[in-house]
């Protein structure tokens, strides 16, 4: 399993074989272990086939607005009590206009038995394109 970081394809974004009778690819969340290190962050290739990635902060949850902290069960030295300890905070996007490289993004729908896959390719923070990987 392990860290990985989300890929968001905007609306204009096509990709070549993409399967009949699933969701759009701009409505999936795709998975990539490929551009950094993973480090579950958000990623978008815009339709200008511009790549970008999310900033954010964290903000620390008092115990009692998280989910089990204030539970009589859980006590401090319990895992459940840290849970929801920080919240994330959306502070814009970075274009990666000098991003180079290859990657993989993927995503498993119901409706198709096996992963679906594509390589990913920019140069110089272009996209050049996406094939679909076996």
């Amino acid at each position: 399993m392990g860290l990985f970081d989300t890929v968001e394809l905007f609306e204009g974004v096509h990709l070549p074989d993409y399967p009949d009778g699933v969701a759009p690819a701009s409505d999936v969340a795709w998975q990539t272990k490929g551009i950094d290190r993973p480090a579950m962050e958000t990623f978008r290739i815009m339709a200008d086939g511009h790549l970008y990635k999310e900033e954010v902060h964290y903000e620390r949850v008092p115990p009692e607005d998280r989910p089990y902290a204030s539970r009589e069960d859980v006590d401090e030295d319990d895992l459940l009590y840290g849970a929801g300890s920080r919240k994330r905070i959306h502070d814009g996007w970075t274009h990666r206009d000098s991003y180079q490289g290859r990657f993989r993004i993927t995503h498993s729908f119901d409706a198709v038995e096996s992963l679906v896959s594509y390589q990913v390719t920019f140069t110089h923070g272009q996209l050049e394109g996406f094939e679909r990987a076996g």
